[in-house]
């Protein structure tokens, strides 16, 4: 990370002027500047070109103690700004400082000035650290001073180690001021240590010096205290659960370290003792035969030398706690708030918080919830946590956020301290209203092509009611900007249908689609997806010709499209059902025969193109009526053509007319964009 920029500015003293006797460093400046380590530093040299001389001609070069410096050789260092007249030092250090030099040559006139930059560095580790003196728990320390890197040595700072943990240097406690050269330091017992210093100055600490080649041996004693943090858990029912900080290898003052437990119930006048080997120990546990009772304890330190100096303070704690006995009553929904989809409301009579009945420390209510359909053992919990200003109150008031909408659901709440719950209230039922659903799942493009896409997605993970069915809107994308936001009409009216093609896109766009799921609430949250259409052009729409017509079959041929990826498809179905069926094709073929059709009956006919990205153009549809056995001749009927008047088929083929006229005006009015709806059912 670069250090925080601090720019100093240093200004040049007088060395010569060009022979011609003309002045072009105009701006007086300091002798010298100071910096430290880390810093960056701006050397500026102020040129004024007399009138007579040619400033466009004009050069200004840099010198660092007599020799240029070349901005390619030092591009880390120094940067050349200000129309050569300022030098910038990049992150200085001992080896930027010196005498800079600002040299202004003009065709035969030139001028030089220069300025000491000094460089200020933490100081040298100190030398030569030895112990003077070993004795008892004391130990006196000598050393040299090293270098001060150009600012005063302000402290020195002692590291000791032990022979136990030889790696691990810790600080003591006590600055050393800076004009000094030994110390007198006081160590705990029983250890051997090794000491190093570290200097400091304004600008930063040295290095550590080298250790020390002695070690000072201090003798053991008792301990001089003892754990802190002592306190009780309660989570254990039937125990006194006893915890404290356990003492660090230093205090430990001899061998044999461990810890004695001292307990009594609050009043009593007998203490309890146990003890603890482990030095590494910060838990005790004993059985005890009450629940939640206030207890005296303590923790003293002993060694081999034994007990701690220190008398050891008594703490009050509770022993474990256990399921709280009283129940919570005339549990029931709050009937001034009315249920939502996804909240309730409820109410219920206080509960007596005396710790007899409580067995613990009151917290509150636990309101546990779930679906009738279910069964208790897949509840949810809310925790009811009750202050002690609303310990007063009669009645307790609560709501619970995130229901399940549409859902039976029962209820019941219990009182709760720190650790246990005790046993239930009376169980209510209750139903939450219908709601908007959530986002319908796994939207995905199934397909897509130069001037359609093709959707699917699964229902919702929580409809949250009854699904009505779906919205889809889009929105064309230019780059980062989006368009309009646009709904597709008609929109999904049945909640079995997940999916839908939209067709009428345009070419290489990109676009994005919208689905919403929907109940009589309104819709929910959306889901979207982006995609971008092929590059290319939909297939022309075909254009069939029926060349013979007889009892059972029919010829059809058509122009190929001028592509060679696209593929046709006739589909024929008796008229006025909806199951269409295929004709057996070939790739490459320009005609077509339907066969096993029945004498004397009416067929729908359409011929379909298709390209390679699943673009297609649908022809008009034909309707044909095959030879009867005997009798008259086989007929065709144009979609805008009429069957004569005696056909059973009249009032369909005047719905068809109807149909194609609806669509052209649809066409002309509204957007070239239409919605075809796709149930999955049916694939």
């Amino acid at each position: 990370m670069k250090p925080p920029q601090v720019f100093g500015t240093l200004s040049v003293f007088w060395i010569l002027h060009s022979v011609n006797g003309d002045i072009l460093i105009s701006k007086p400046l300091p002798k010298s500047i100071i910096a430290d380590q880390g810093k960056d530093v701006r050397i500026s040299c102020g040129v004024k070109v007399p009138e007579h001389l040619n400033e466009e001609k004009m050069r200004i070069r840099w010198k660092h103690n007599g020799h240029y410096i070349h901005d390619k050789d030092h591009s880390d260092k120094y940067t050349i700004e200000d129309g050569e007249q300022t030098l910038l030092i990049s992150n200085v250090e001992g080896s930027n400082a010196g005498v800079y030099s600002c040299v202004v040559i003009i065709d035969h006139a030139r001028d030089l000035a220069s300025g000491k930059l000094i460089v200020r560095e933490p100081p040298d580790a100190p030398r030569e650290v030895s112990i003077i003196s070993c004795s008892g728990n004391q130990v006196e320390l000598i050393w040299k001073k090293g270098e001060d890197g150009g600012a005063e040595i302000t402290h020195y700072l002692v590291q000791f180690n032990t022979s136990e943990s030889p790696d691990n240097w810790m600080y003591y406690y006590d600055e050393i001021p800076g004009e000094v050269e030994t110390t007198y330091m006081n160590l705990s017992p029983w250890g051997t240590y090794s000491f190093r210093l570290l200097a400091k100055n304004d600008v930063g600490f040295s290095k550590p010096s080298e250790p020390t080649k002695q070690q000072c041996t201090t003798p053991p004693e008792r301990p001089g205290g003892n754990p802190k943090d002592v306190r009780t858990l309660t989570h254990k029912m039937g125990k006194l659960i006893v915890t404290w900080t356990p003492m660090a290898r230093l205090l430990h003052n001899g061998p044999g370290f461990k810890y004695a437990i001292f307990w009594r119930r609050k009043g009593s006048t007998y203490w309890n003792k146990n003890i603890v080997e482990n030095s590494n120990a910060k838990m005790w546990e004993v059985s005890v035969n009450d629940t939640y009772t206030l207890y005296e304890i303590k923790v003293k330190a002993m060694n081999q030398i034994g007990d701690s100096r220190q008398p050891a303070f008594i703490y009050l704690g509770y022993s474990g706690e256990g399921e709280p006995t009283v129940i919570p009553k005339d549990f029931r929904l709050d009937r001034t708030k009315q249920v939502e989809a996804h909240k309730a409301h409820f109410i219920w009579e206080a509960v007596d918080t005396a710790e007899g009945k409580i067995q613990g420390e009151f917290r509150g209510y636990k309101l546990r919830y779930w679906k009738s359909s279910e069964g208790r053992h897949k509840w949810k919990e809310v925790d009811i946590l009750i202050t002690k200003a609303d310990h007063g109150r009669l009645n307790v008031r609560a709501a619970i956020d995130d229901l399940p909408a549409y859902t039976a659901l029962r209820a019941q709440v219990s009182v709760m301290n720190t650790h246990y719950t005790g046993p239930p209230s009376q169980t209510i039922d209750f139903t939450t209203p219908e709601g908007v659903p959530d986002p319908v799942r796994d939207l995905r493009i199934e397909a897509h092509g130069t001037t359609y896409a093709l959707l699917k997605w699964l229902p919702p993970e929580e409809p949250n009611g009854l699904l009505l069915g779906y919205d889809i809107g889009y929105q064309q994308i230019n780059e980062e900007v989006k368009g309009p936001k646009r709904q597709l009409r008609p929109q999904i009216d049945s909640p079995d249908t997940l999916g839908a093609r939209i067709t009428g896109l345009s070419s290489n766009h990109d676009y994005r689609f919208y689905v919403y799921a929907r109940t009589k609430m309104g819709r929910g949250e959306e889901s979207y997806i982006d995609v971008k259409t092929k590059d290319g052009e939909p297939p022309d729409t075909p254009q069939p010709k029926f060349m013979t017509l007889d009892q059972t079959s029919v010829n059809i041929t058509w122009t190929p499209y001028r592509l060679i990826d696209v593929s046709y498809v006739l589909e024929y179905r008796l008229a006025g059902q909806a199951h269409w069926s295929v004709a057996n094709s070939e790739w490459g073929r320009s005609w077509m025969v339907i066969n096993d059709l029945m004498p004397d009956m009416e067929y729908e006919v359409r011929l379909k193109a298709k390209n390679k990205y699943g673009d297609t153009a649908s022809s008009t549809l034909y309707r044909v009526k095959t030879q009867p056995r005997q009798g008259r001749d086989a007929h065709l009927y144009q979609q805008d053509e009429p069957p004569n008047s005696g056909s059973a088929f009249s009032g369909a083929s005047t719905l068809y007319k109807s149909l194609s006229s609806y669509i052209t005006r649809t066409t002309m009015l509204q957007t070239s964009l239409y919605l075809v709806i796709v149930n999955l059912l049916l694939h």
